[in-house]
């Protein structure tokens, strides 16, 4: 199920995925024009998949505001 959120007024859409048992990955739209997803190894859990996203979203709208 996708989640949303706003953050320092940009829109970001994000969706965790579990691709094979026990490895999420996560994507993510920023503004519903740029899509983002995990390069890196899988996730062992959907929280920590999640705490990631919002991390890298985050940091991402933070470097467009500079």
């Amino acid at each position: 199920m996708p989640e949303s959120f706003f953050y320092r007024g940009h829109y970001v859409n994000f969706e965790l995925t579990q691709r094979t048992f026990g490895q999420w990955h996560w994507i993510y739209t920023l503004d519903t024009h740029g899509r983002f997803e995990n390069q890196g190894s899988a996730f062992g859990t959907r929280e920590l998949a999640r705490a990631d996203a919002l991390e890298n979203a985050k940091a991402r709208i933070e470097r467009l505001v500079e």
